[in-house]
């Protein structure tokens, strides 16, 4: 399947970066994820699993104490906002 130019709509290869019939510059479709989408959506889950732990920690002794939860889970959000804005600023 070939790509369009959103410019002039001409027809262009998947390796092409510029289009050859008005000379506009082609935005590079990646198929799959990048490193860091994948890690955001890791720090994502590590977050909410963090967040149940806390939760947790107030009514059961199995698992970590509260400030050790809590720490983790600050530490986690504020990682995870990081990691967010990065992802935005590349893709804006």
């Amino acid at each position: 399947m070939l790509d369009r130019c959103l410019d002039c709509n001409a027809s262009l290869k998947k390796e092409e970066t510029e289009c050859f019939a008005c000379g506009a510059a082609v935005k590079s479709q990646r198929s799959g994820s990048s490193f860091g989408q994948r890690f955001a959506t890791v720090l994502k889950y590590g977050f909410i699993g963090s967040a149940v732990l806390t939760v947790a920690s107030l009514f059961f002794d199995a698992t970590p104490s509260f400030g050790k939860c809590i720490t983790a889970t600050l530490v986690l959000l504020l990682a995870k906002s990081s990691a967010d804005q990065m992802l935005e600023r590349k893709s804006g």
